[in-house]
């Protein structure tokens, strides 16, 4: 099957290794500079972390998410889940360097993303179960949509420019974030778990279109 992410990927999976090998020469603490360090990080010989920082070793994509959170490189790390297809390219970074400049940003972005959000409310609303869309209607949807998408790149920003200036760590937020969503119960705390509601839904899915 093809890659249905090929033609928006930016960055070239062969690009991987020169990702981490910066991420590992620019890393904040010096012990964390040497091939000797990662390679005990990771659980593997300097051998083949050479390999992989030089392209002729393949990089799991567990081994290049690990390399990036043991470095806290999370610009890395962006580039990295973008090239698999699971994330936004990273912001140019010297856009970053002002967190009052991406705070403003994000405020506009969420005005017009709640813009957006009532529009789609809208043509929810006029469309019964089962209806086909317009060739207008989903372009319409689109356009609302990406604008929608725009607060995922400002809110990321926002965090990288607050980790960059403000020496925020991003850990603990995400830590913290994710406590706060279980006591919500907004994220299911086991996989078990996830795939029981996942084929809780197929299933009455499936009801609906019998």
């Amino acid at each position: 099957m093809a890659n249905t992410f090929s033609n928006i990927r930016l960055y070239s999976p062969s690009a991987i290794g020169d990702i981490l090998r910066i991420s590992r020469e620019r890393a904040c603490q010096v012990e964390q500079r040497t091939k000797r360090y990662m390679a005990d990080a990771l659980g593997i010989t300097e051998k083949r972390l050479t390999g992989m920082e030089n392209g002729t070793s393949q990089v799991p994509f567990e081994i290049a998410i690990q390399w990036c959170q043991i470095l806290g490189d999370y610009t890395a790390l962006t580039k990295i889940k973008h090239i698999y297809g699971m994330a936004l390219p990273p912001t140019d970074p010297w856009l970053l360097e002002s967190v009052a400049d991406q705070l403003s940003n994000f405020i506009q972005q969420a005005q017009g993303a709640i813009e957006a959000a009532e529009q789609l409310l809208q043509i929810s609303r006029q469309r019964r179960y089962g209806q086909s869309f317009s060739e207008s209607e989903v372009l319409e949807i689109l356009k609302q949509s990406e604008e929608i998408l725009d607060v995922q790149q400002a809110s990321e920003c926002v965090i990288a420019a607050l980790k960059m200036n403000w020496d925020m760590d991003v850990n603990q937020l995400f830590k913290n974030w994710i406590q706060e969503a279980l006591a919500d119960r907004v994220v299911i705390p086991s996989v078990t778990e996830f795939e029981k509601r996942r084929k809780e839904i197929f299933f009455k899915e499936r009801a609906y279109s019998l």
